[in-house]
């Protein structure tokens, strides 16, 4: 018998567990399983598949690719369940995708284009893409389309990485041409340059600067493969210049020199000369310099010092007609001061003018003038109901009209009259235009290359009939990627912000014809 009891029971001895025996080897296995989780799920990403953050914002730019979120100040997300719904239906292994390529998170900080306006050209690309597989307005119904968003984010800045991700993107979404480009900014010519150099056809709805279709940092050459529908600020400037005619009094010019701001640079350009096409006499001018990095400070109150100035020599001068080649955001912070301002209270008649950008103020009250006179006018893009001005009539244009417009109303948006700013009828017409031009030879998203010759066929002897009249181009490459003879309305804004149109113009003074392209 053993002097001392064992404090232990005496059942068997059991050997280590093989987890405790081979302990290091399992702790590799479970990193090993982690690491290849989280390279398929990232919590700390964002951005969903073919987009990513830059610096500090929270914006994802690139090409939305599952449809899921550009970031908390994404404009499109009222309509992700159409897109989804209208991608779900699309049938045939020959499907193509069109890209809207657009500043799809505009910031009310720096950015002079408003979340509507980007909500509504998105809208009018899914309402054609929805005919174009449905009706024949692209010629055929297939091969059918899917819609895919891409962003560049505020100011556009971050174009490069946007077009970089559309091409890497490009043969397994079998993608055509991208489409939108919604502003005339430095970095928009960037992204169709590199989108053109790559091969994919890029059609802009409402981007007006006059060299718009150069390449980035090369103005001596044109980008091969970009067209657009709106009318070149050139056309605008005729167009209001021979508004005046019948107006003729005293104008000053007020313009941005922000070397930067394409759009507002060649707007003033074309006024000058257009100006003094039909008078034969310079206009008085004053410029300002709208800002592209501010801190501490809001762009309108930095706007609202600048033009201060600027109004008080306008003053002294009493001209009866402004016309302002400016942003549509400077032009809202441009009237207000007009409106606070102390001076020429009693003895101020004005007429403000300006170009397509003005849209940006529609259905937004203008400020209180009186007793100052101050009536608000502007060349648009294009307009809803716009054919039941036109003199002389245009029923096959008017009758284009009625069906976009059924189409689109069938989206449901819900703010008001979405179809007066232009982009929805603009931006439907680019889709049709690249879709078109895509169904007009075999395998196109394995040709997409060719997408561009088949839209140069657009010309005037055979235009594409869109909602915002005929488009046509011409095989000038000085002229690269612009439409001839378009038609614009002339705008009033009456002091509610509800725009009035006055007339529909064209550039030459007479409707689209053969002789257009002459």
């Amino acid at each position: 018998m053993p002097l001392f009891r064992s404090s232990t029971s005496s059942a068997p001895v059991q050997p280590r567990s093989w987890l405790r025996r081979h302990k290091f080897f399992a702790a590799a296995v479970v990193v090993v399983v982690v690491a290849a989780g989280l390279a398929v799920w990232q919590p700390w990403e964002p951005c969903g598949n073919g987009m990513r953050t830059v610096g500090t914002s929270s914006d994802c730019v690139g090409i939305d690719v599952d449809n899921t979120s550009f970031g908390d100040n994404d404009a499109t997300r009222d309509l992700r369940a159409l897109i989804d719904e209208h991608n779900a239906k699309v049938a045939g292994q020959d499907s193509v995708t069109v890209v809207v390529l657009d500043n799809m998170t505009p910031s009310t900080q720096t950015d002079s284009i408003d979340a509507k306006q980007v909500q509504h050209g998105v809208a009018g690309a899914l309402a054609a893409a929805s005919r174009a597989n449905t009706e024949q307005v692209a010629r055929e119904t297939s091969p059918q389309v899917k819609l895919k968003l891409a962003n560049y984010g505020a100011s556009n800045e971050e174009a490069e990485v946007a077009a970089q991700a559309i091409i890497d993107a490009r043969a397994s979404e079998r993608i055509v041409a991208v489409v939108g480009l919604g502003q005339s900014l430095s970095h928009t010519r960037l992204a169709a340059t590199r989108l053109s150099d790559e091969g994919l056809a890029v059609v802009s709805g409402m981007a007006s600067a006059d060299d718009m279709n150069r390449r980035f940092q090369d103005d001596s050459t044109h980008t091969e493969r970009f067209y657009r529908i709106t009318p070149t600020n050139i056309d605008a400037a005729k167009a209001a210049v021979g508004y005046l005619k019948s107006r003729k009094g005293k104008l000053v010019l007020v313009h941005d020199t922000n070397s930067g701001d394409i759009y507002s640079r060649t707007l003033a350009e074309a006024f000058r000369s257009a100006y003094w096409t039909e008078f034969g006499e310079r206009p008085g001018e004053e410029d300002y310099s709208s800002p592209t990095d501010l801190v501490g400070i809001s762009r309108e109150k930095y706007m609202e010092d600048m033009f201060a100035d600027v109004f008080a020599r306008i003053c002294t001068e009493q001209p009866d007609q402004v016309y302002f080649a400016g942003r549509g955001a400077d032009l809202a912070v441009f009237l207000k001061t007009i409106a606070s301002s102390g001076i020429c209270v009693n003895d101020l008649n004005l007429d403000v003018i300006t170009s397509d950008d003005a849209s940006a103020l529609v259905h937004r009250p203008l400020p209180e003038f009186a007793p100052k006179r101050v009536r608000v006018f502007y060349t648009s893009v294009a307009t809803q109901g716009q054919w039941d001005h036109a003199d002389p009539p245009q029923p096959d244009s008017q009758a284009q009209y009625r069906k976009f417009e059924d189409a689109f109303n069938r989206l449901g948006l819900t703010d008001n009259d979405p179809l007066t700013d232009g982009y929805a009828m603009s931006v439907h017409d680019a889709l049709l235009v690249a879709t078109a031009a895509a169904r007009g030879f075999e395998a196109p998203a394995e040709n997409y290359k060719q997408v561009s010759n088949w839209i140069k066929k657009f010309d005037c002897k055979g235009p594409f009939s869109g909602v915002t009249g005929e488009i046509a181009y011409q095989n000038d490459t000085a002229r690269q990627g612009n439409p001839v003879g378009k038609a614009m309305p002339i705008m009033r804004l009456e002091p509610n912000g509800h725009p009035v149109q006055e007339s529909l113009v064209w550039p030459s003074g007479q409707p689209f014809g053969p002789q257009s392209c002459e």
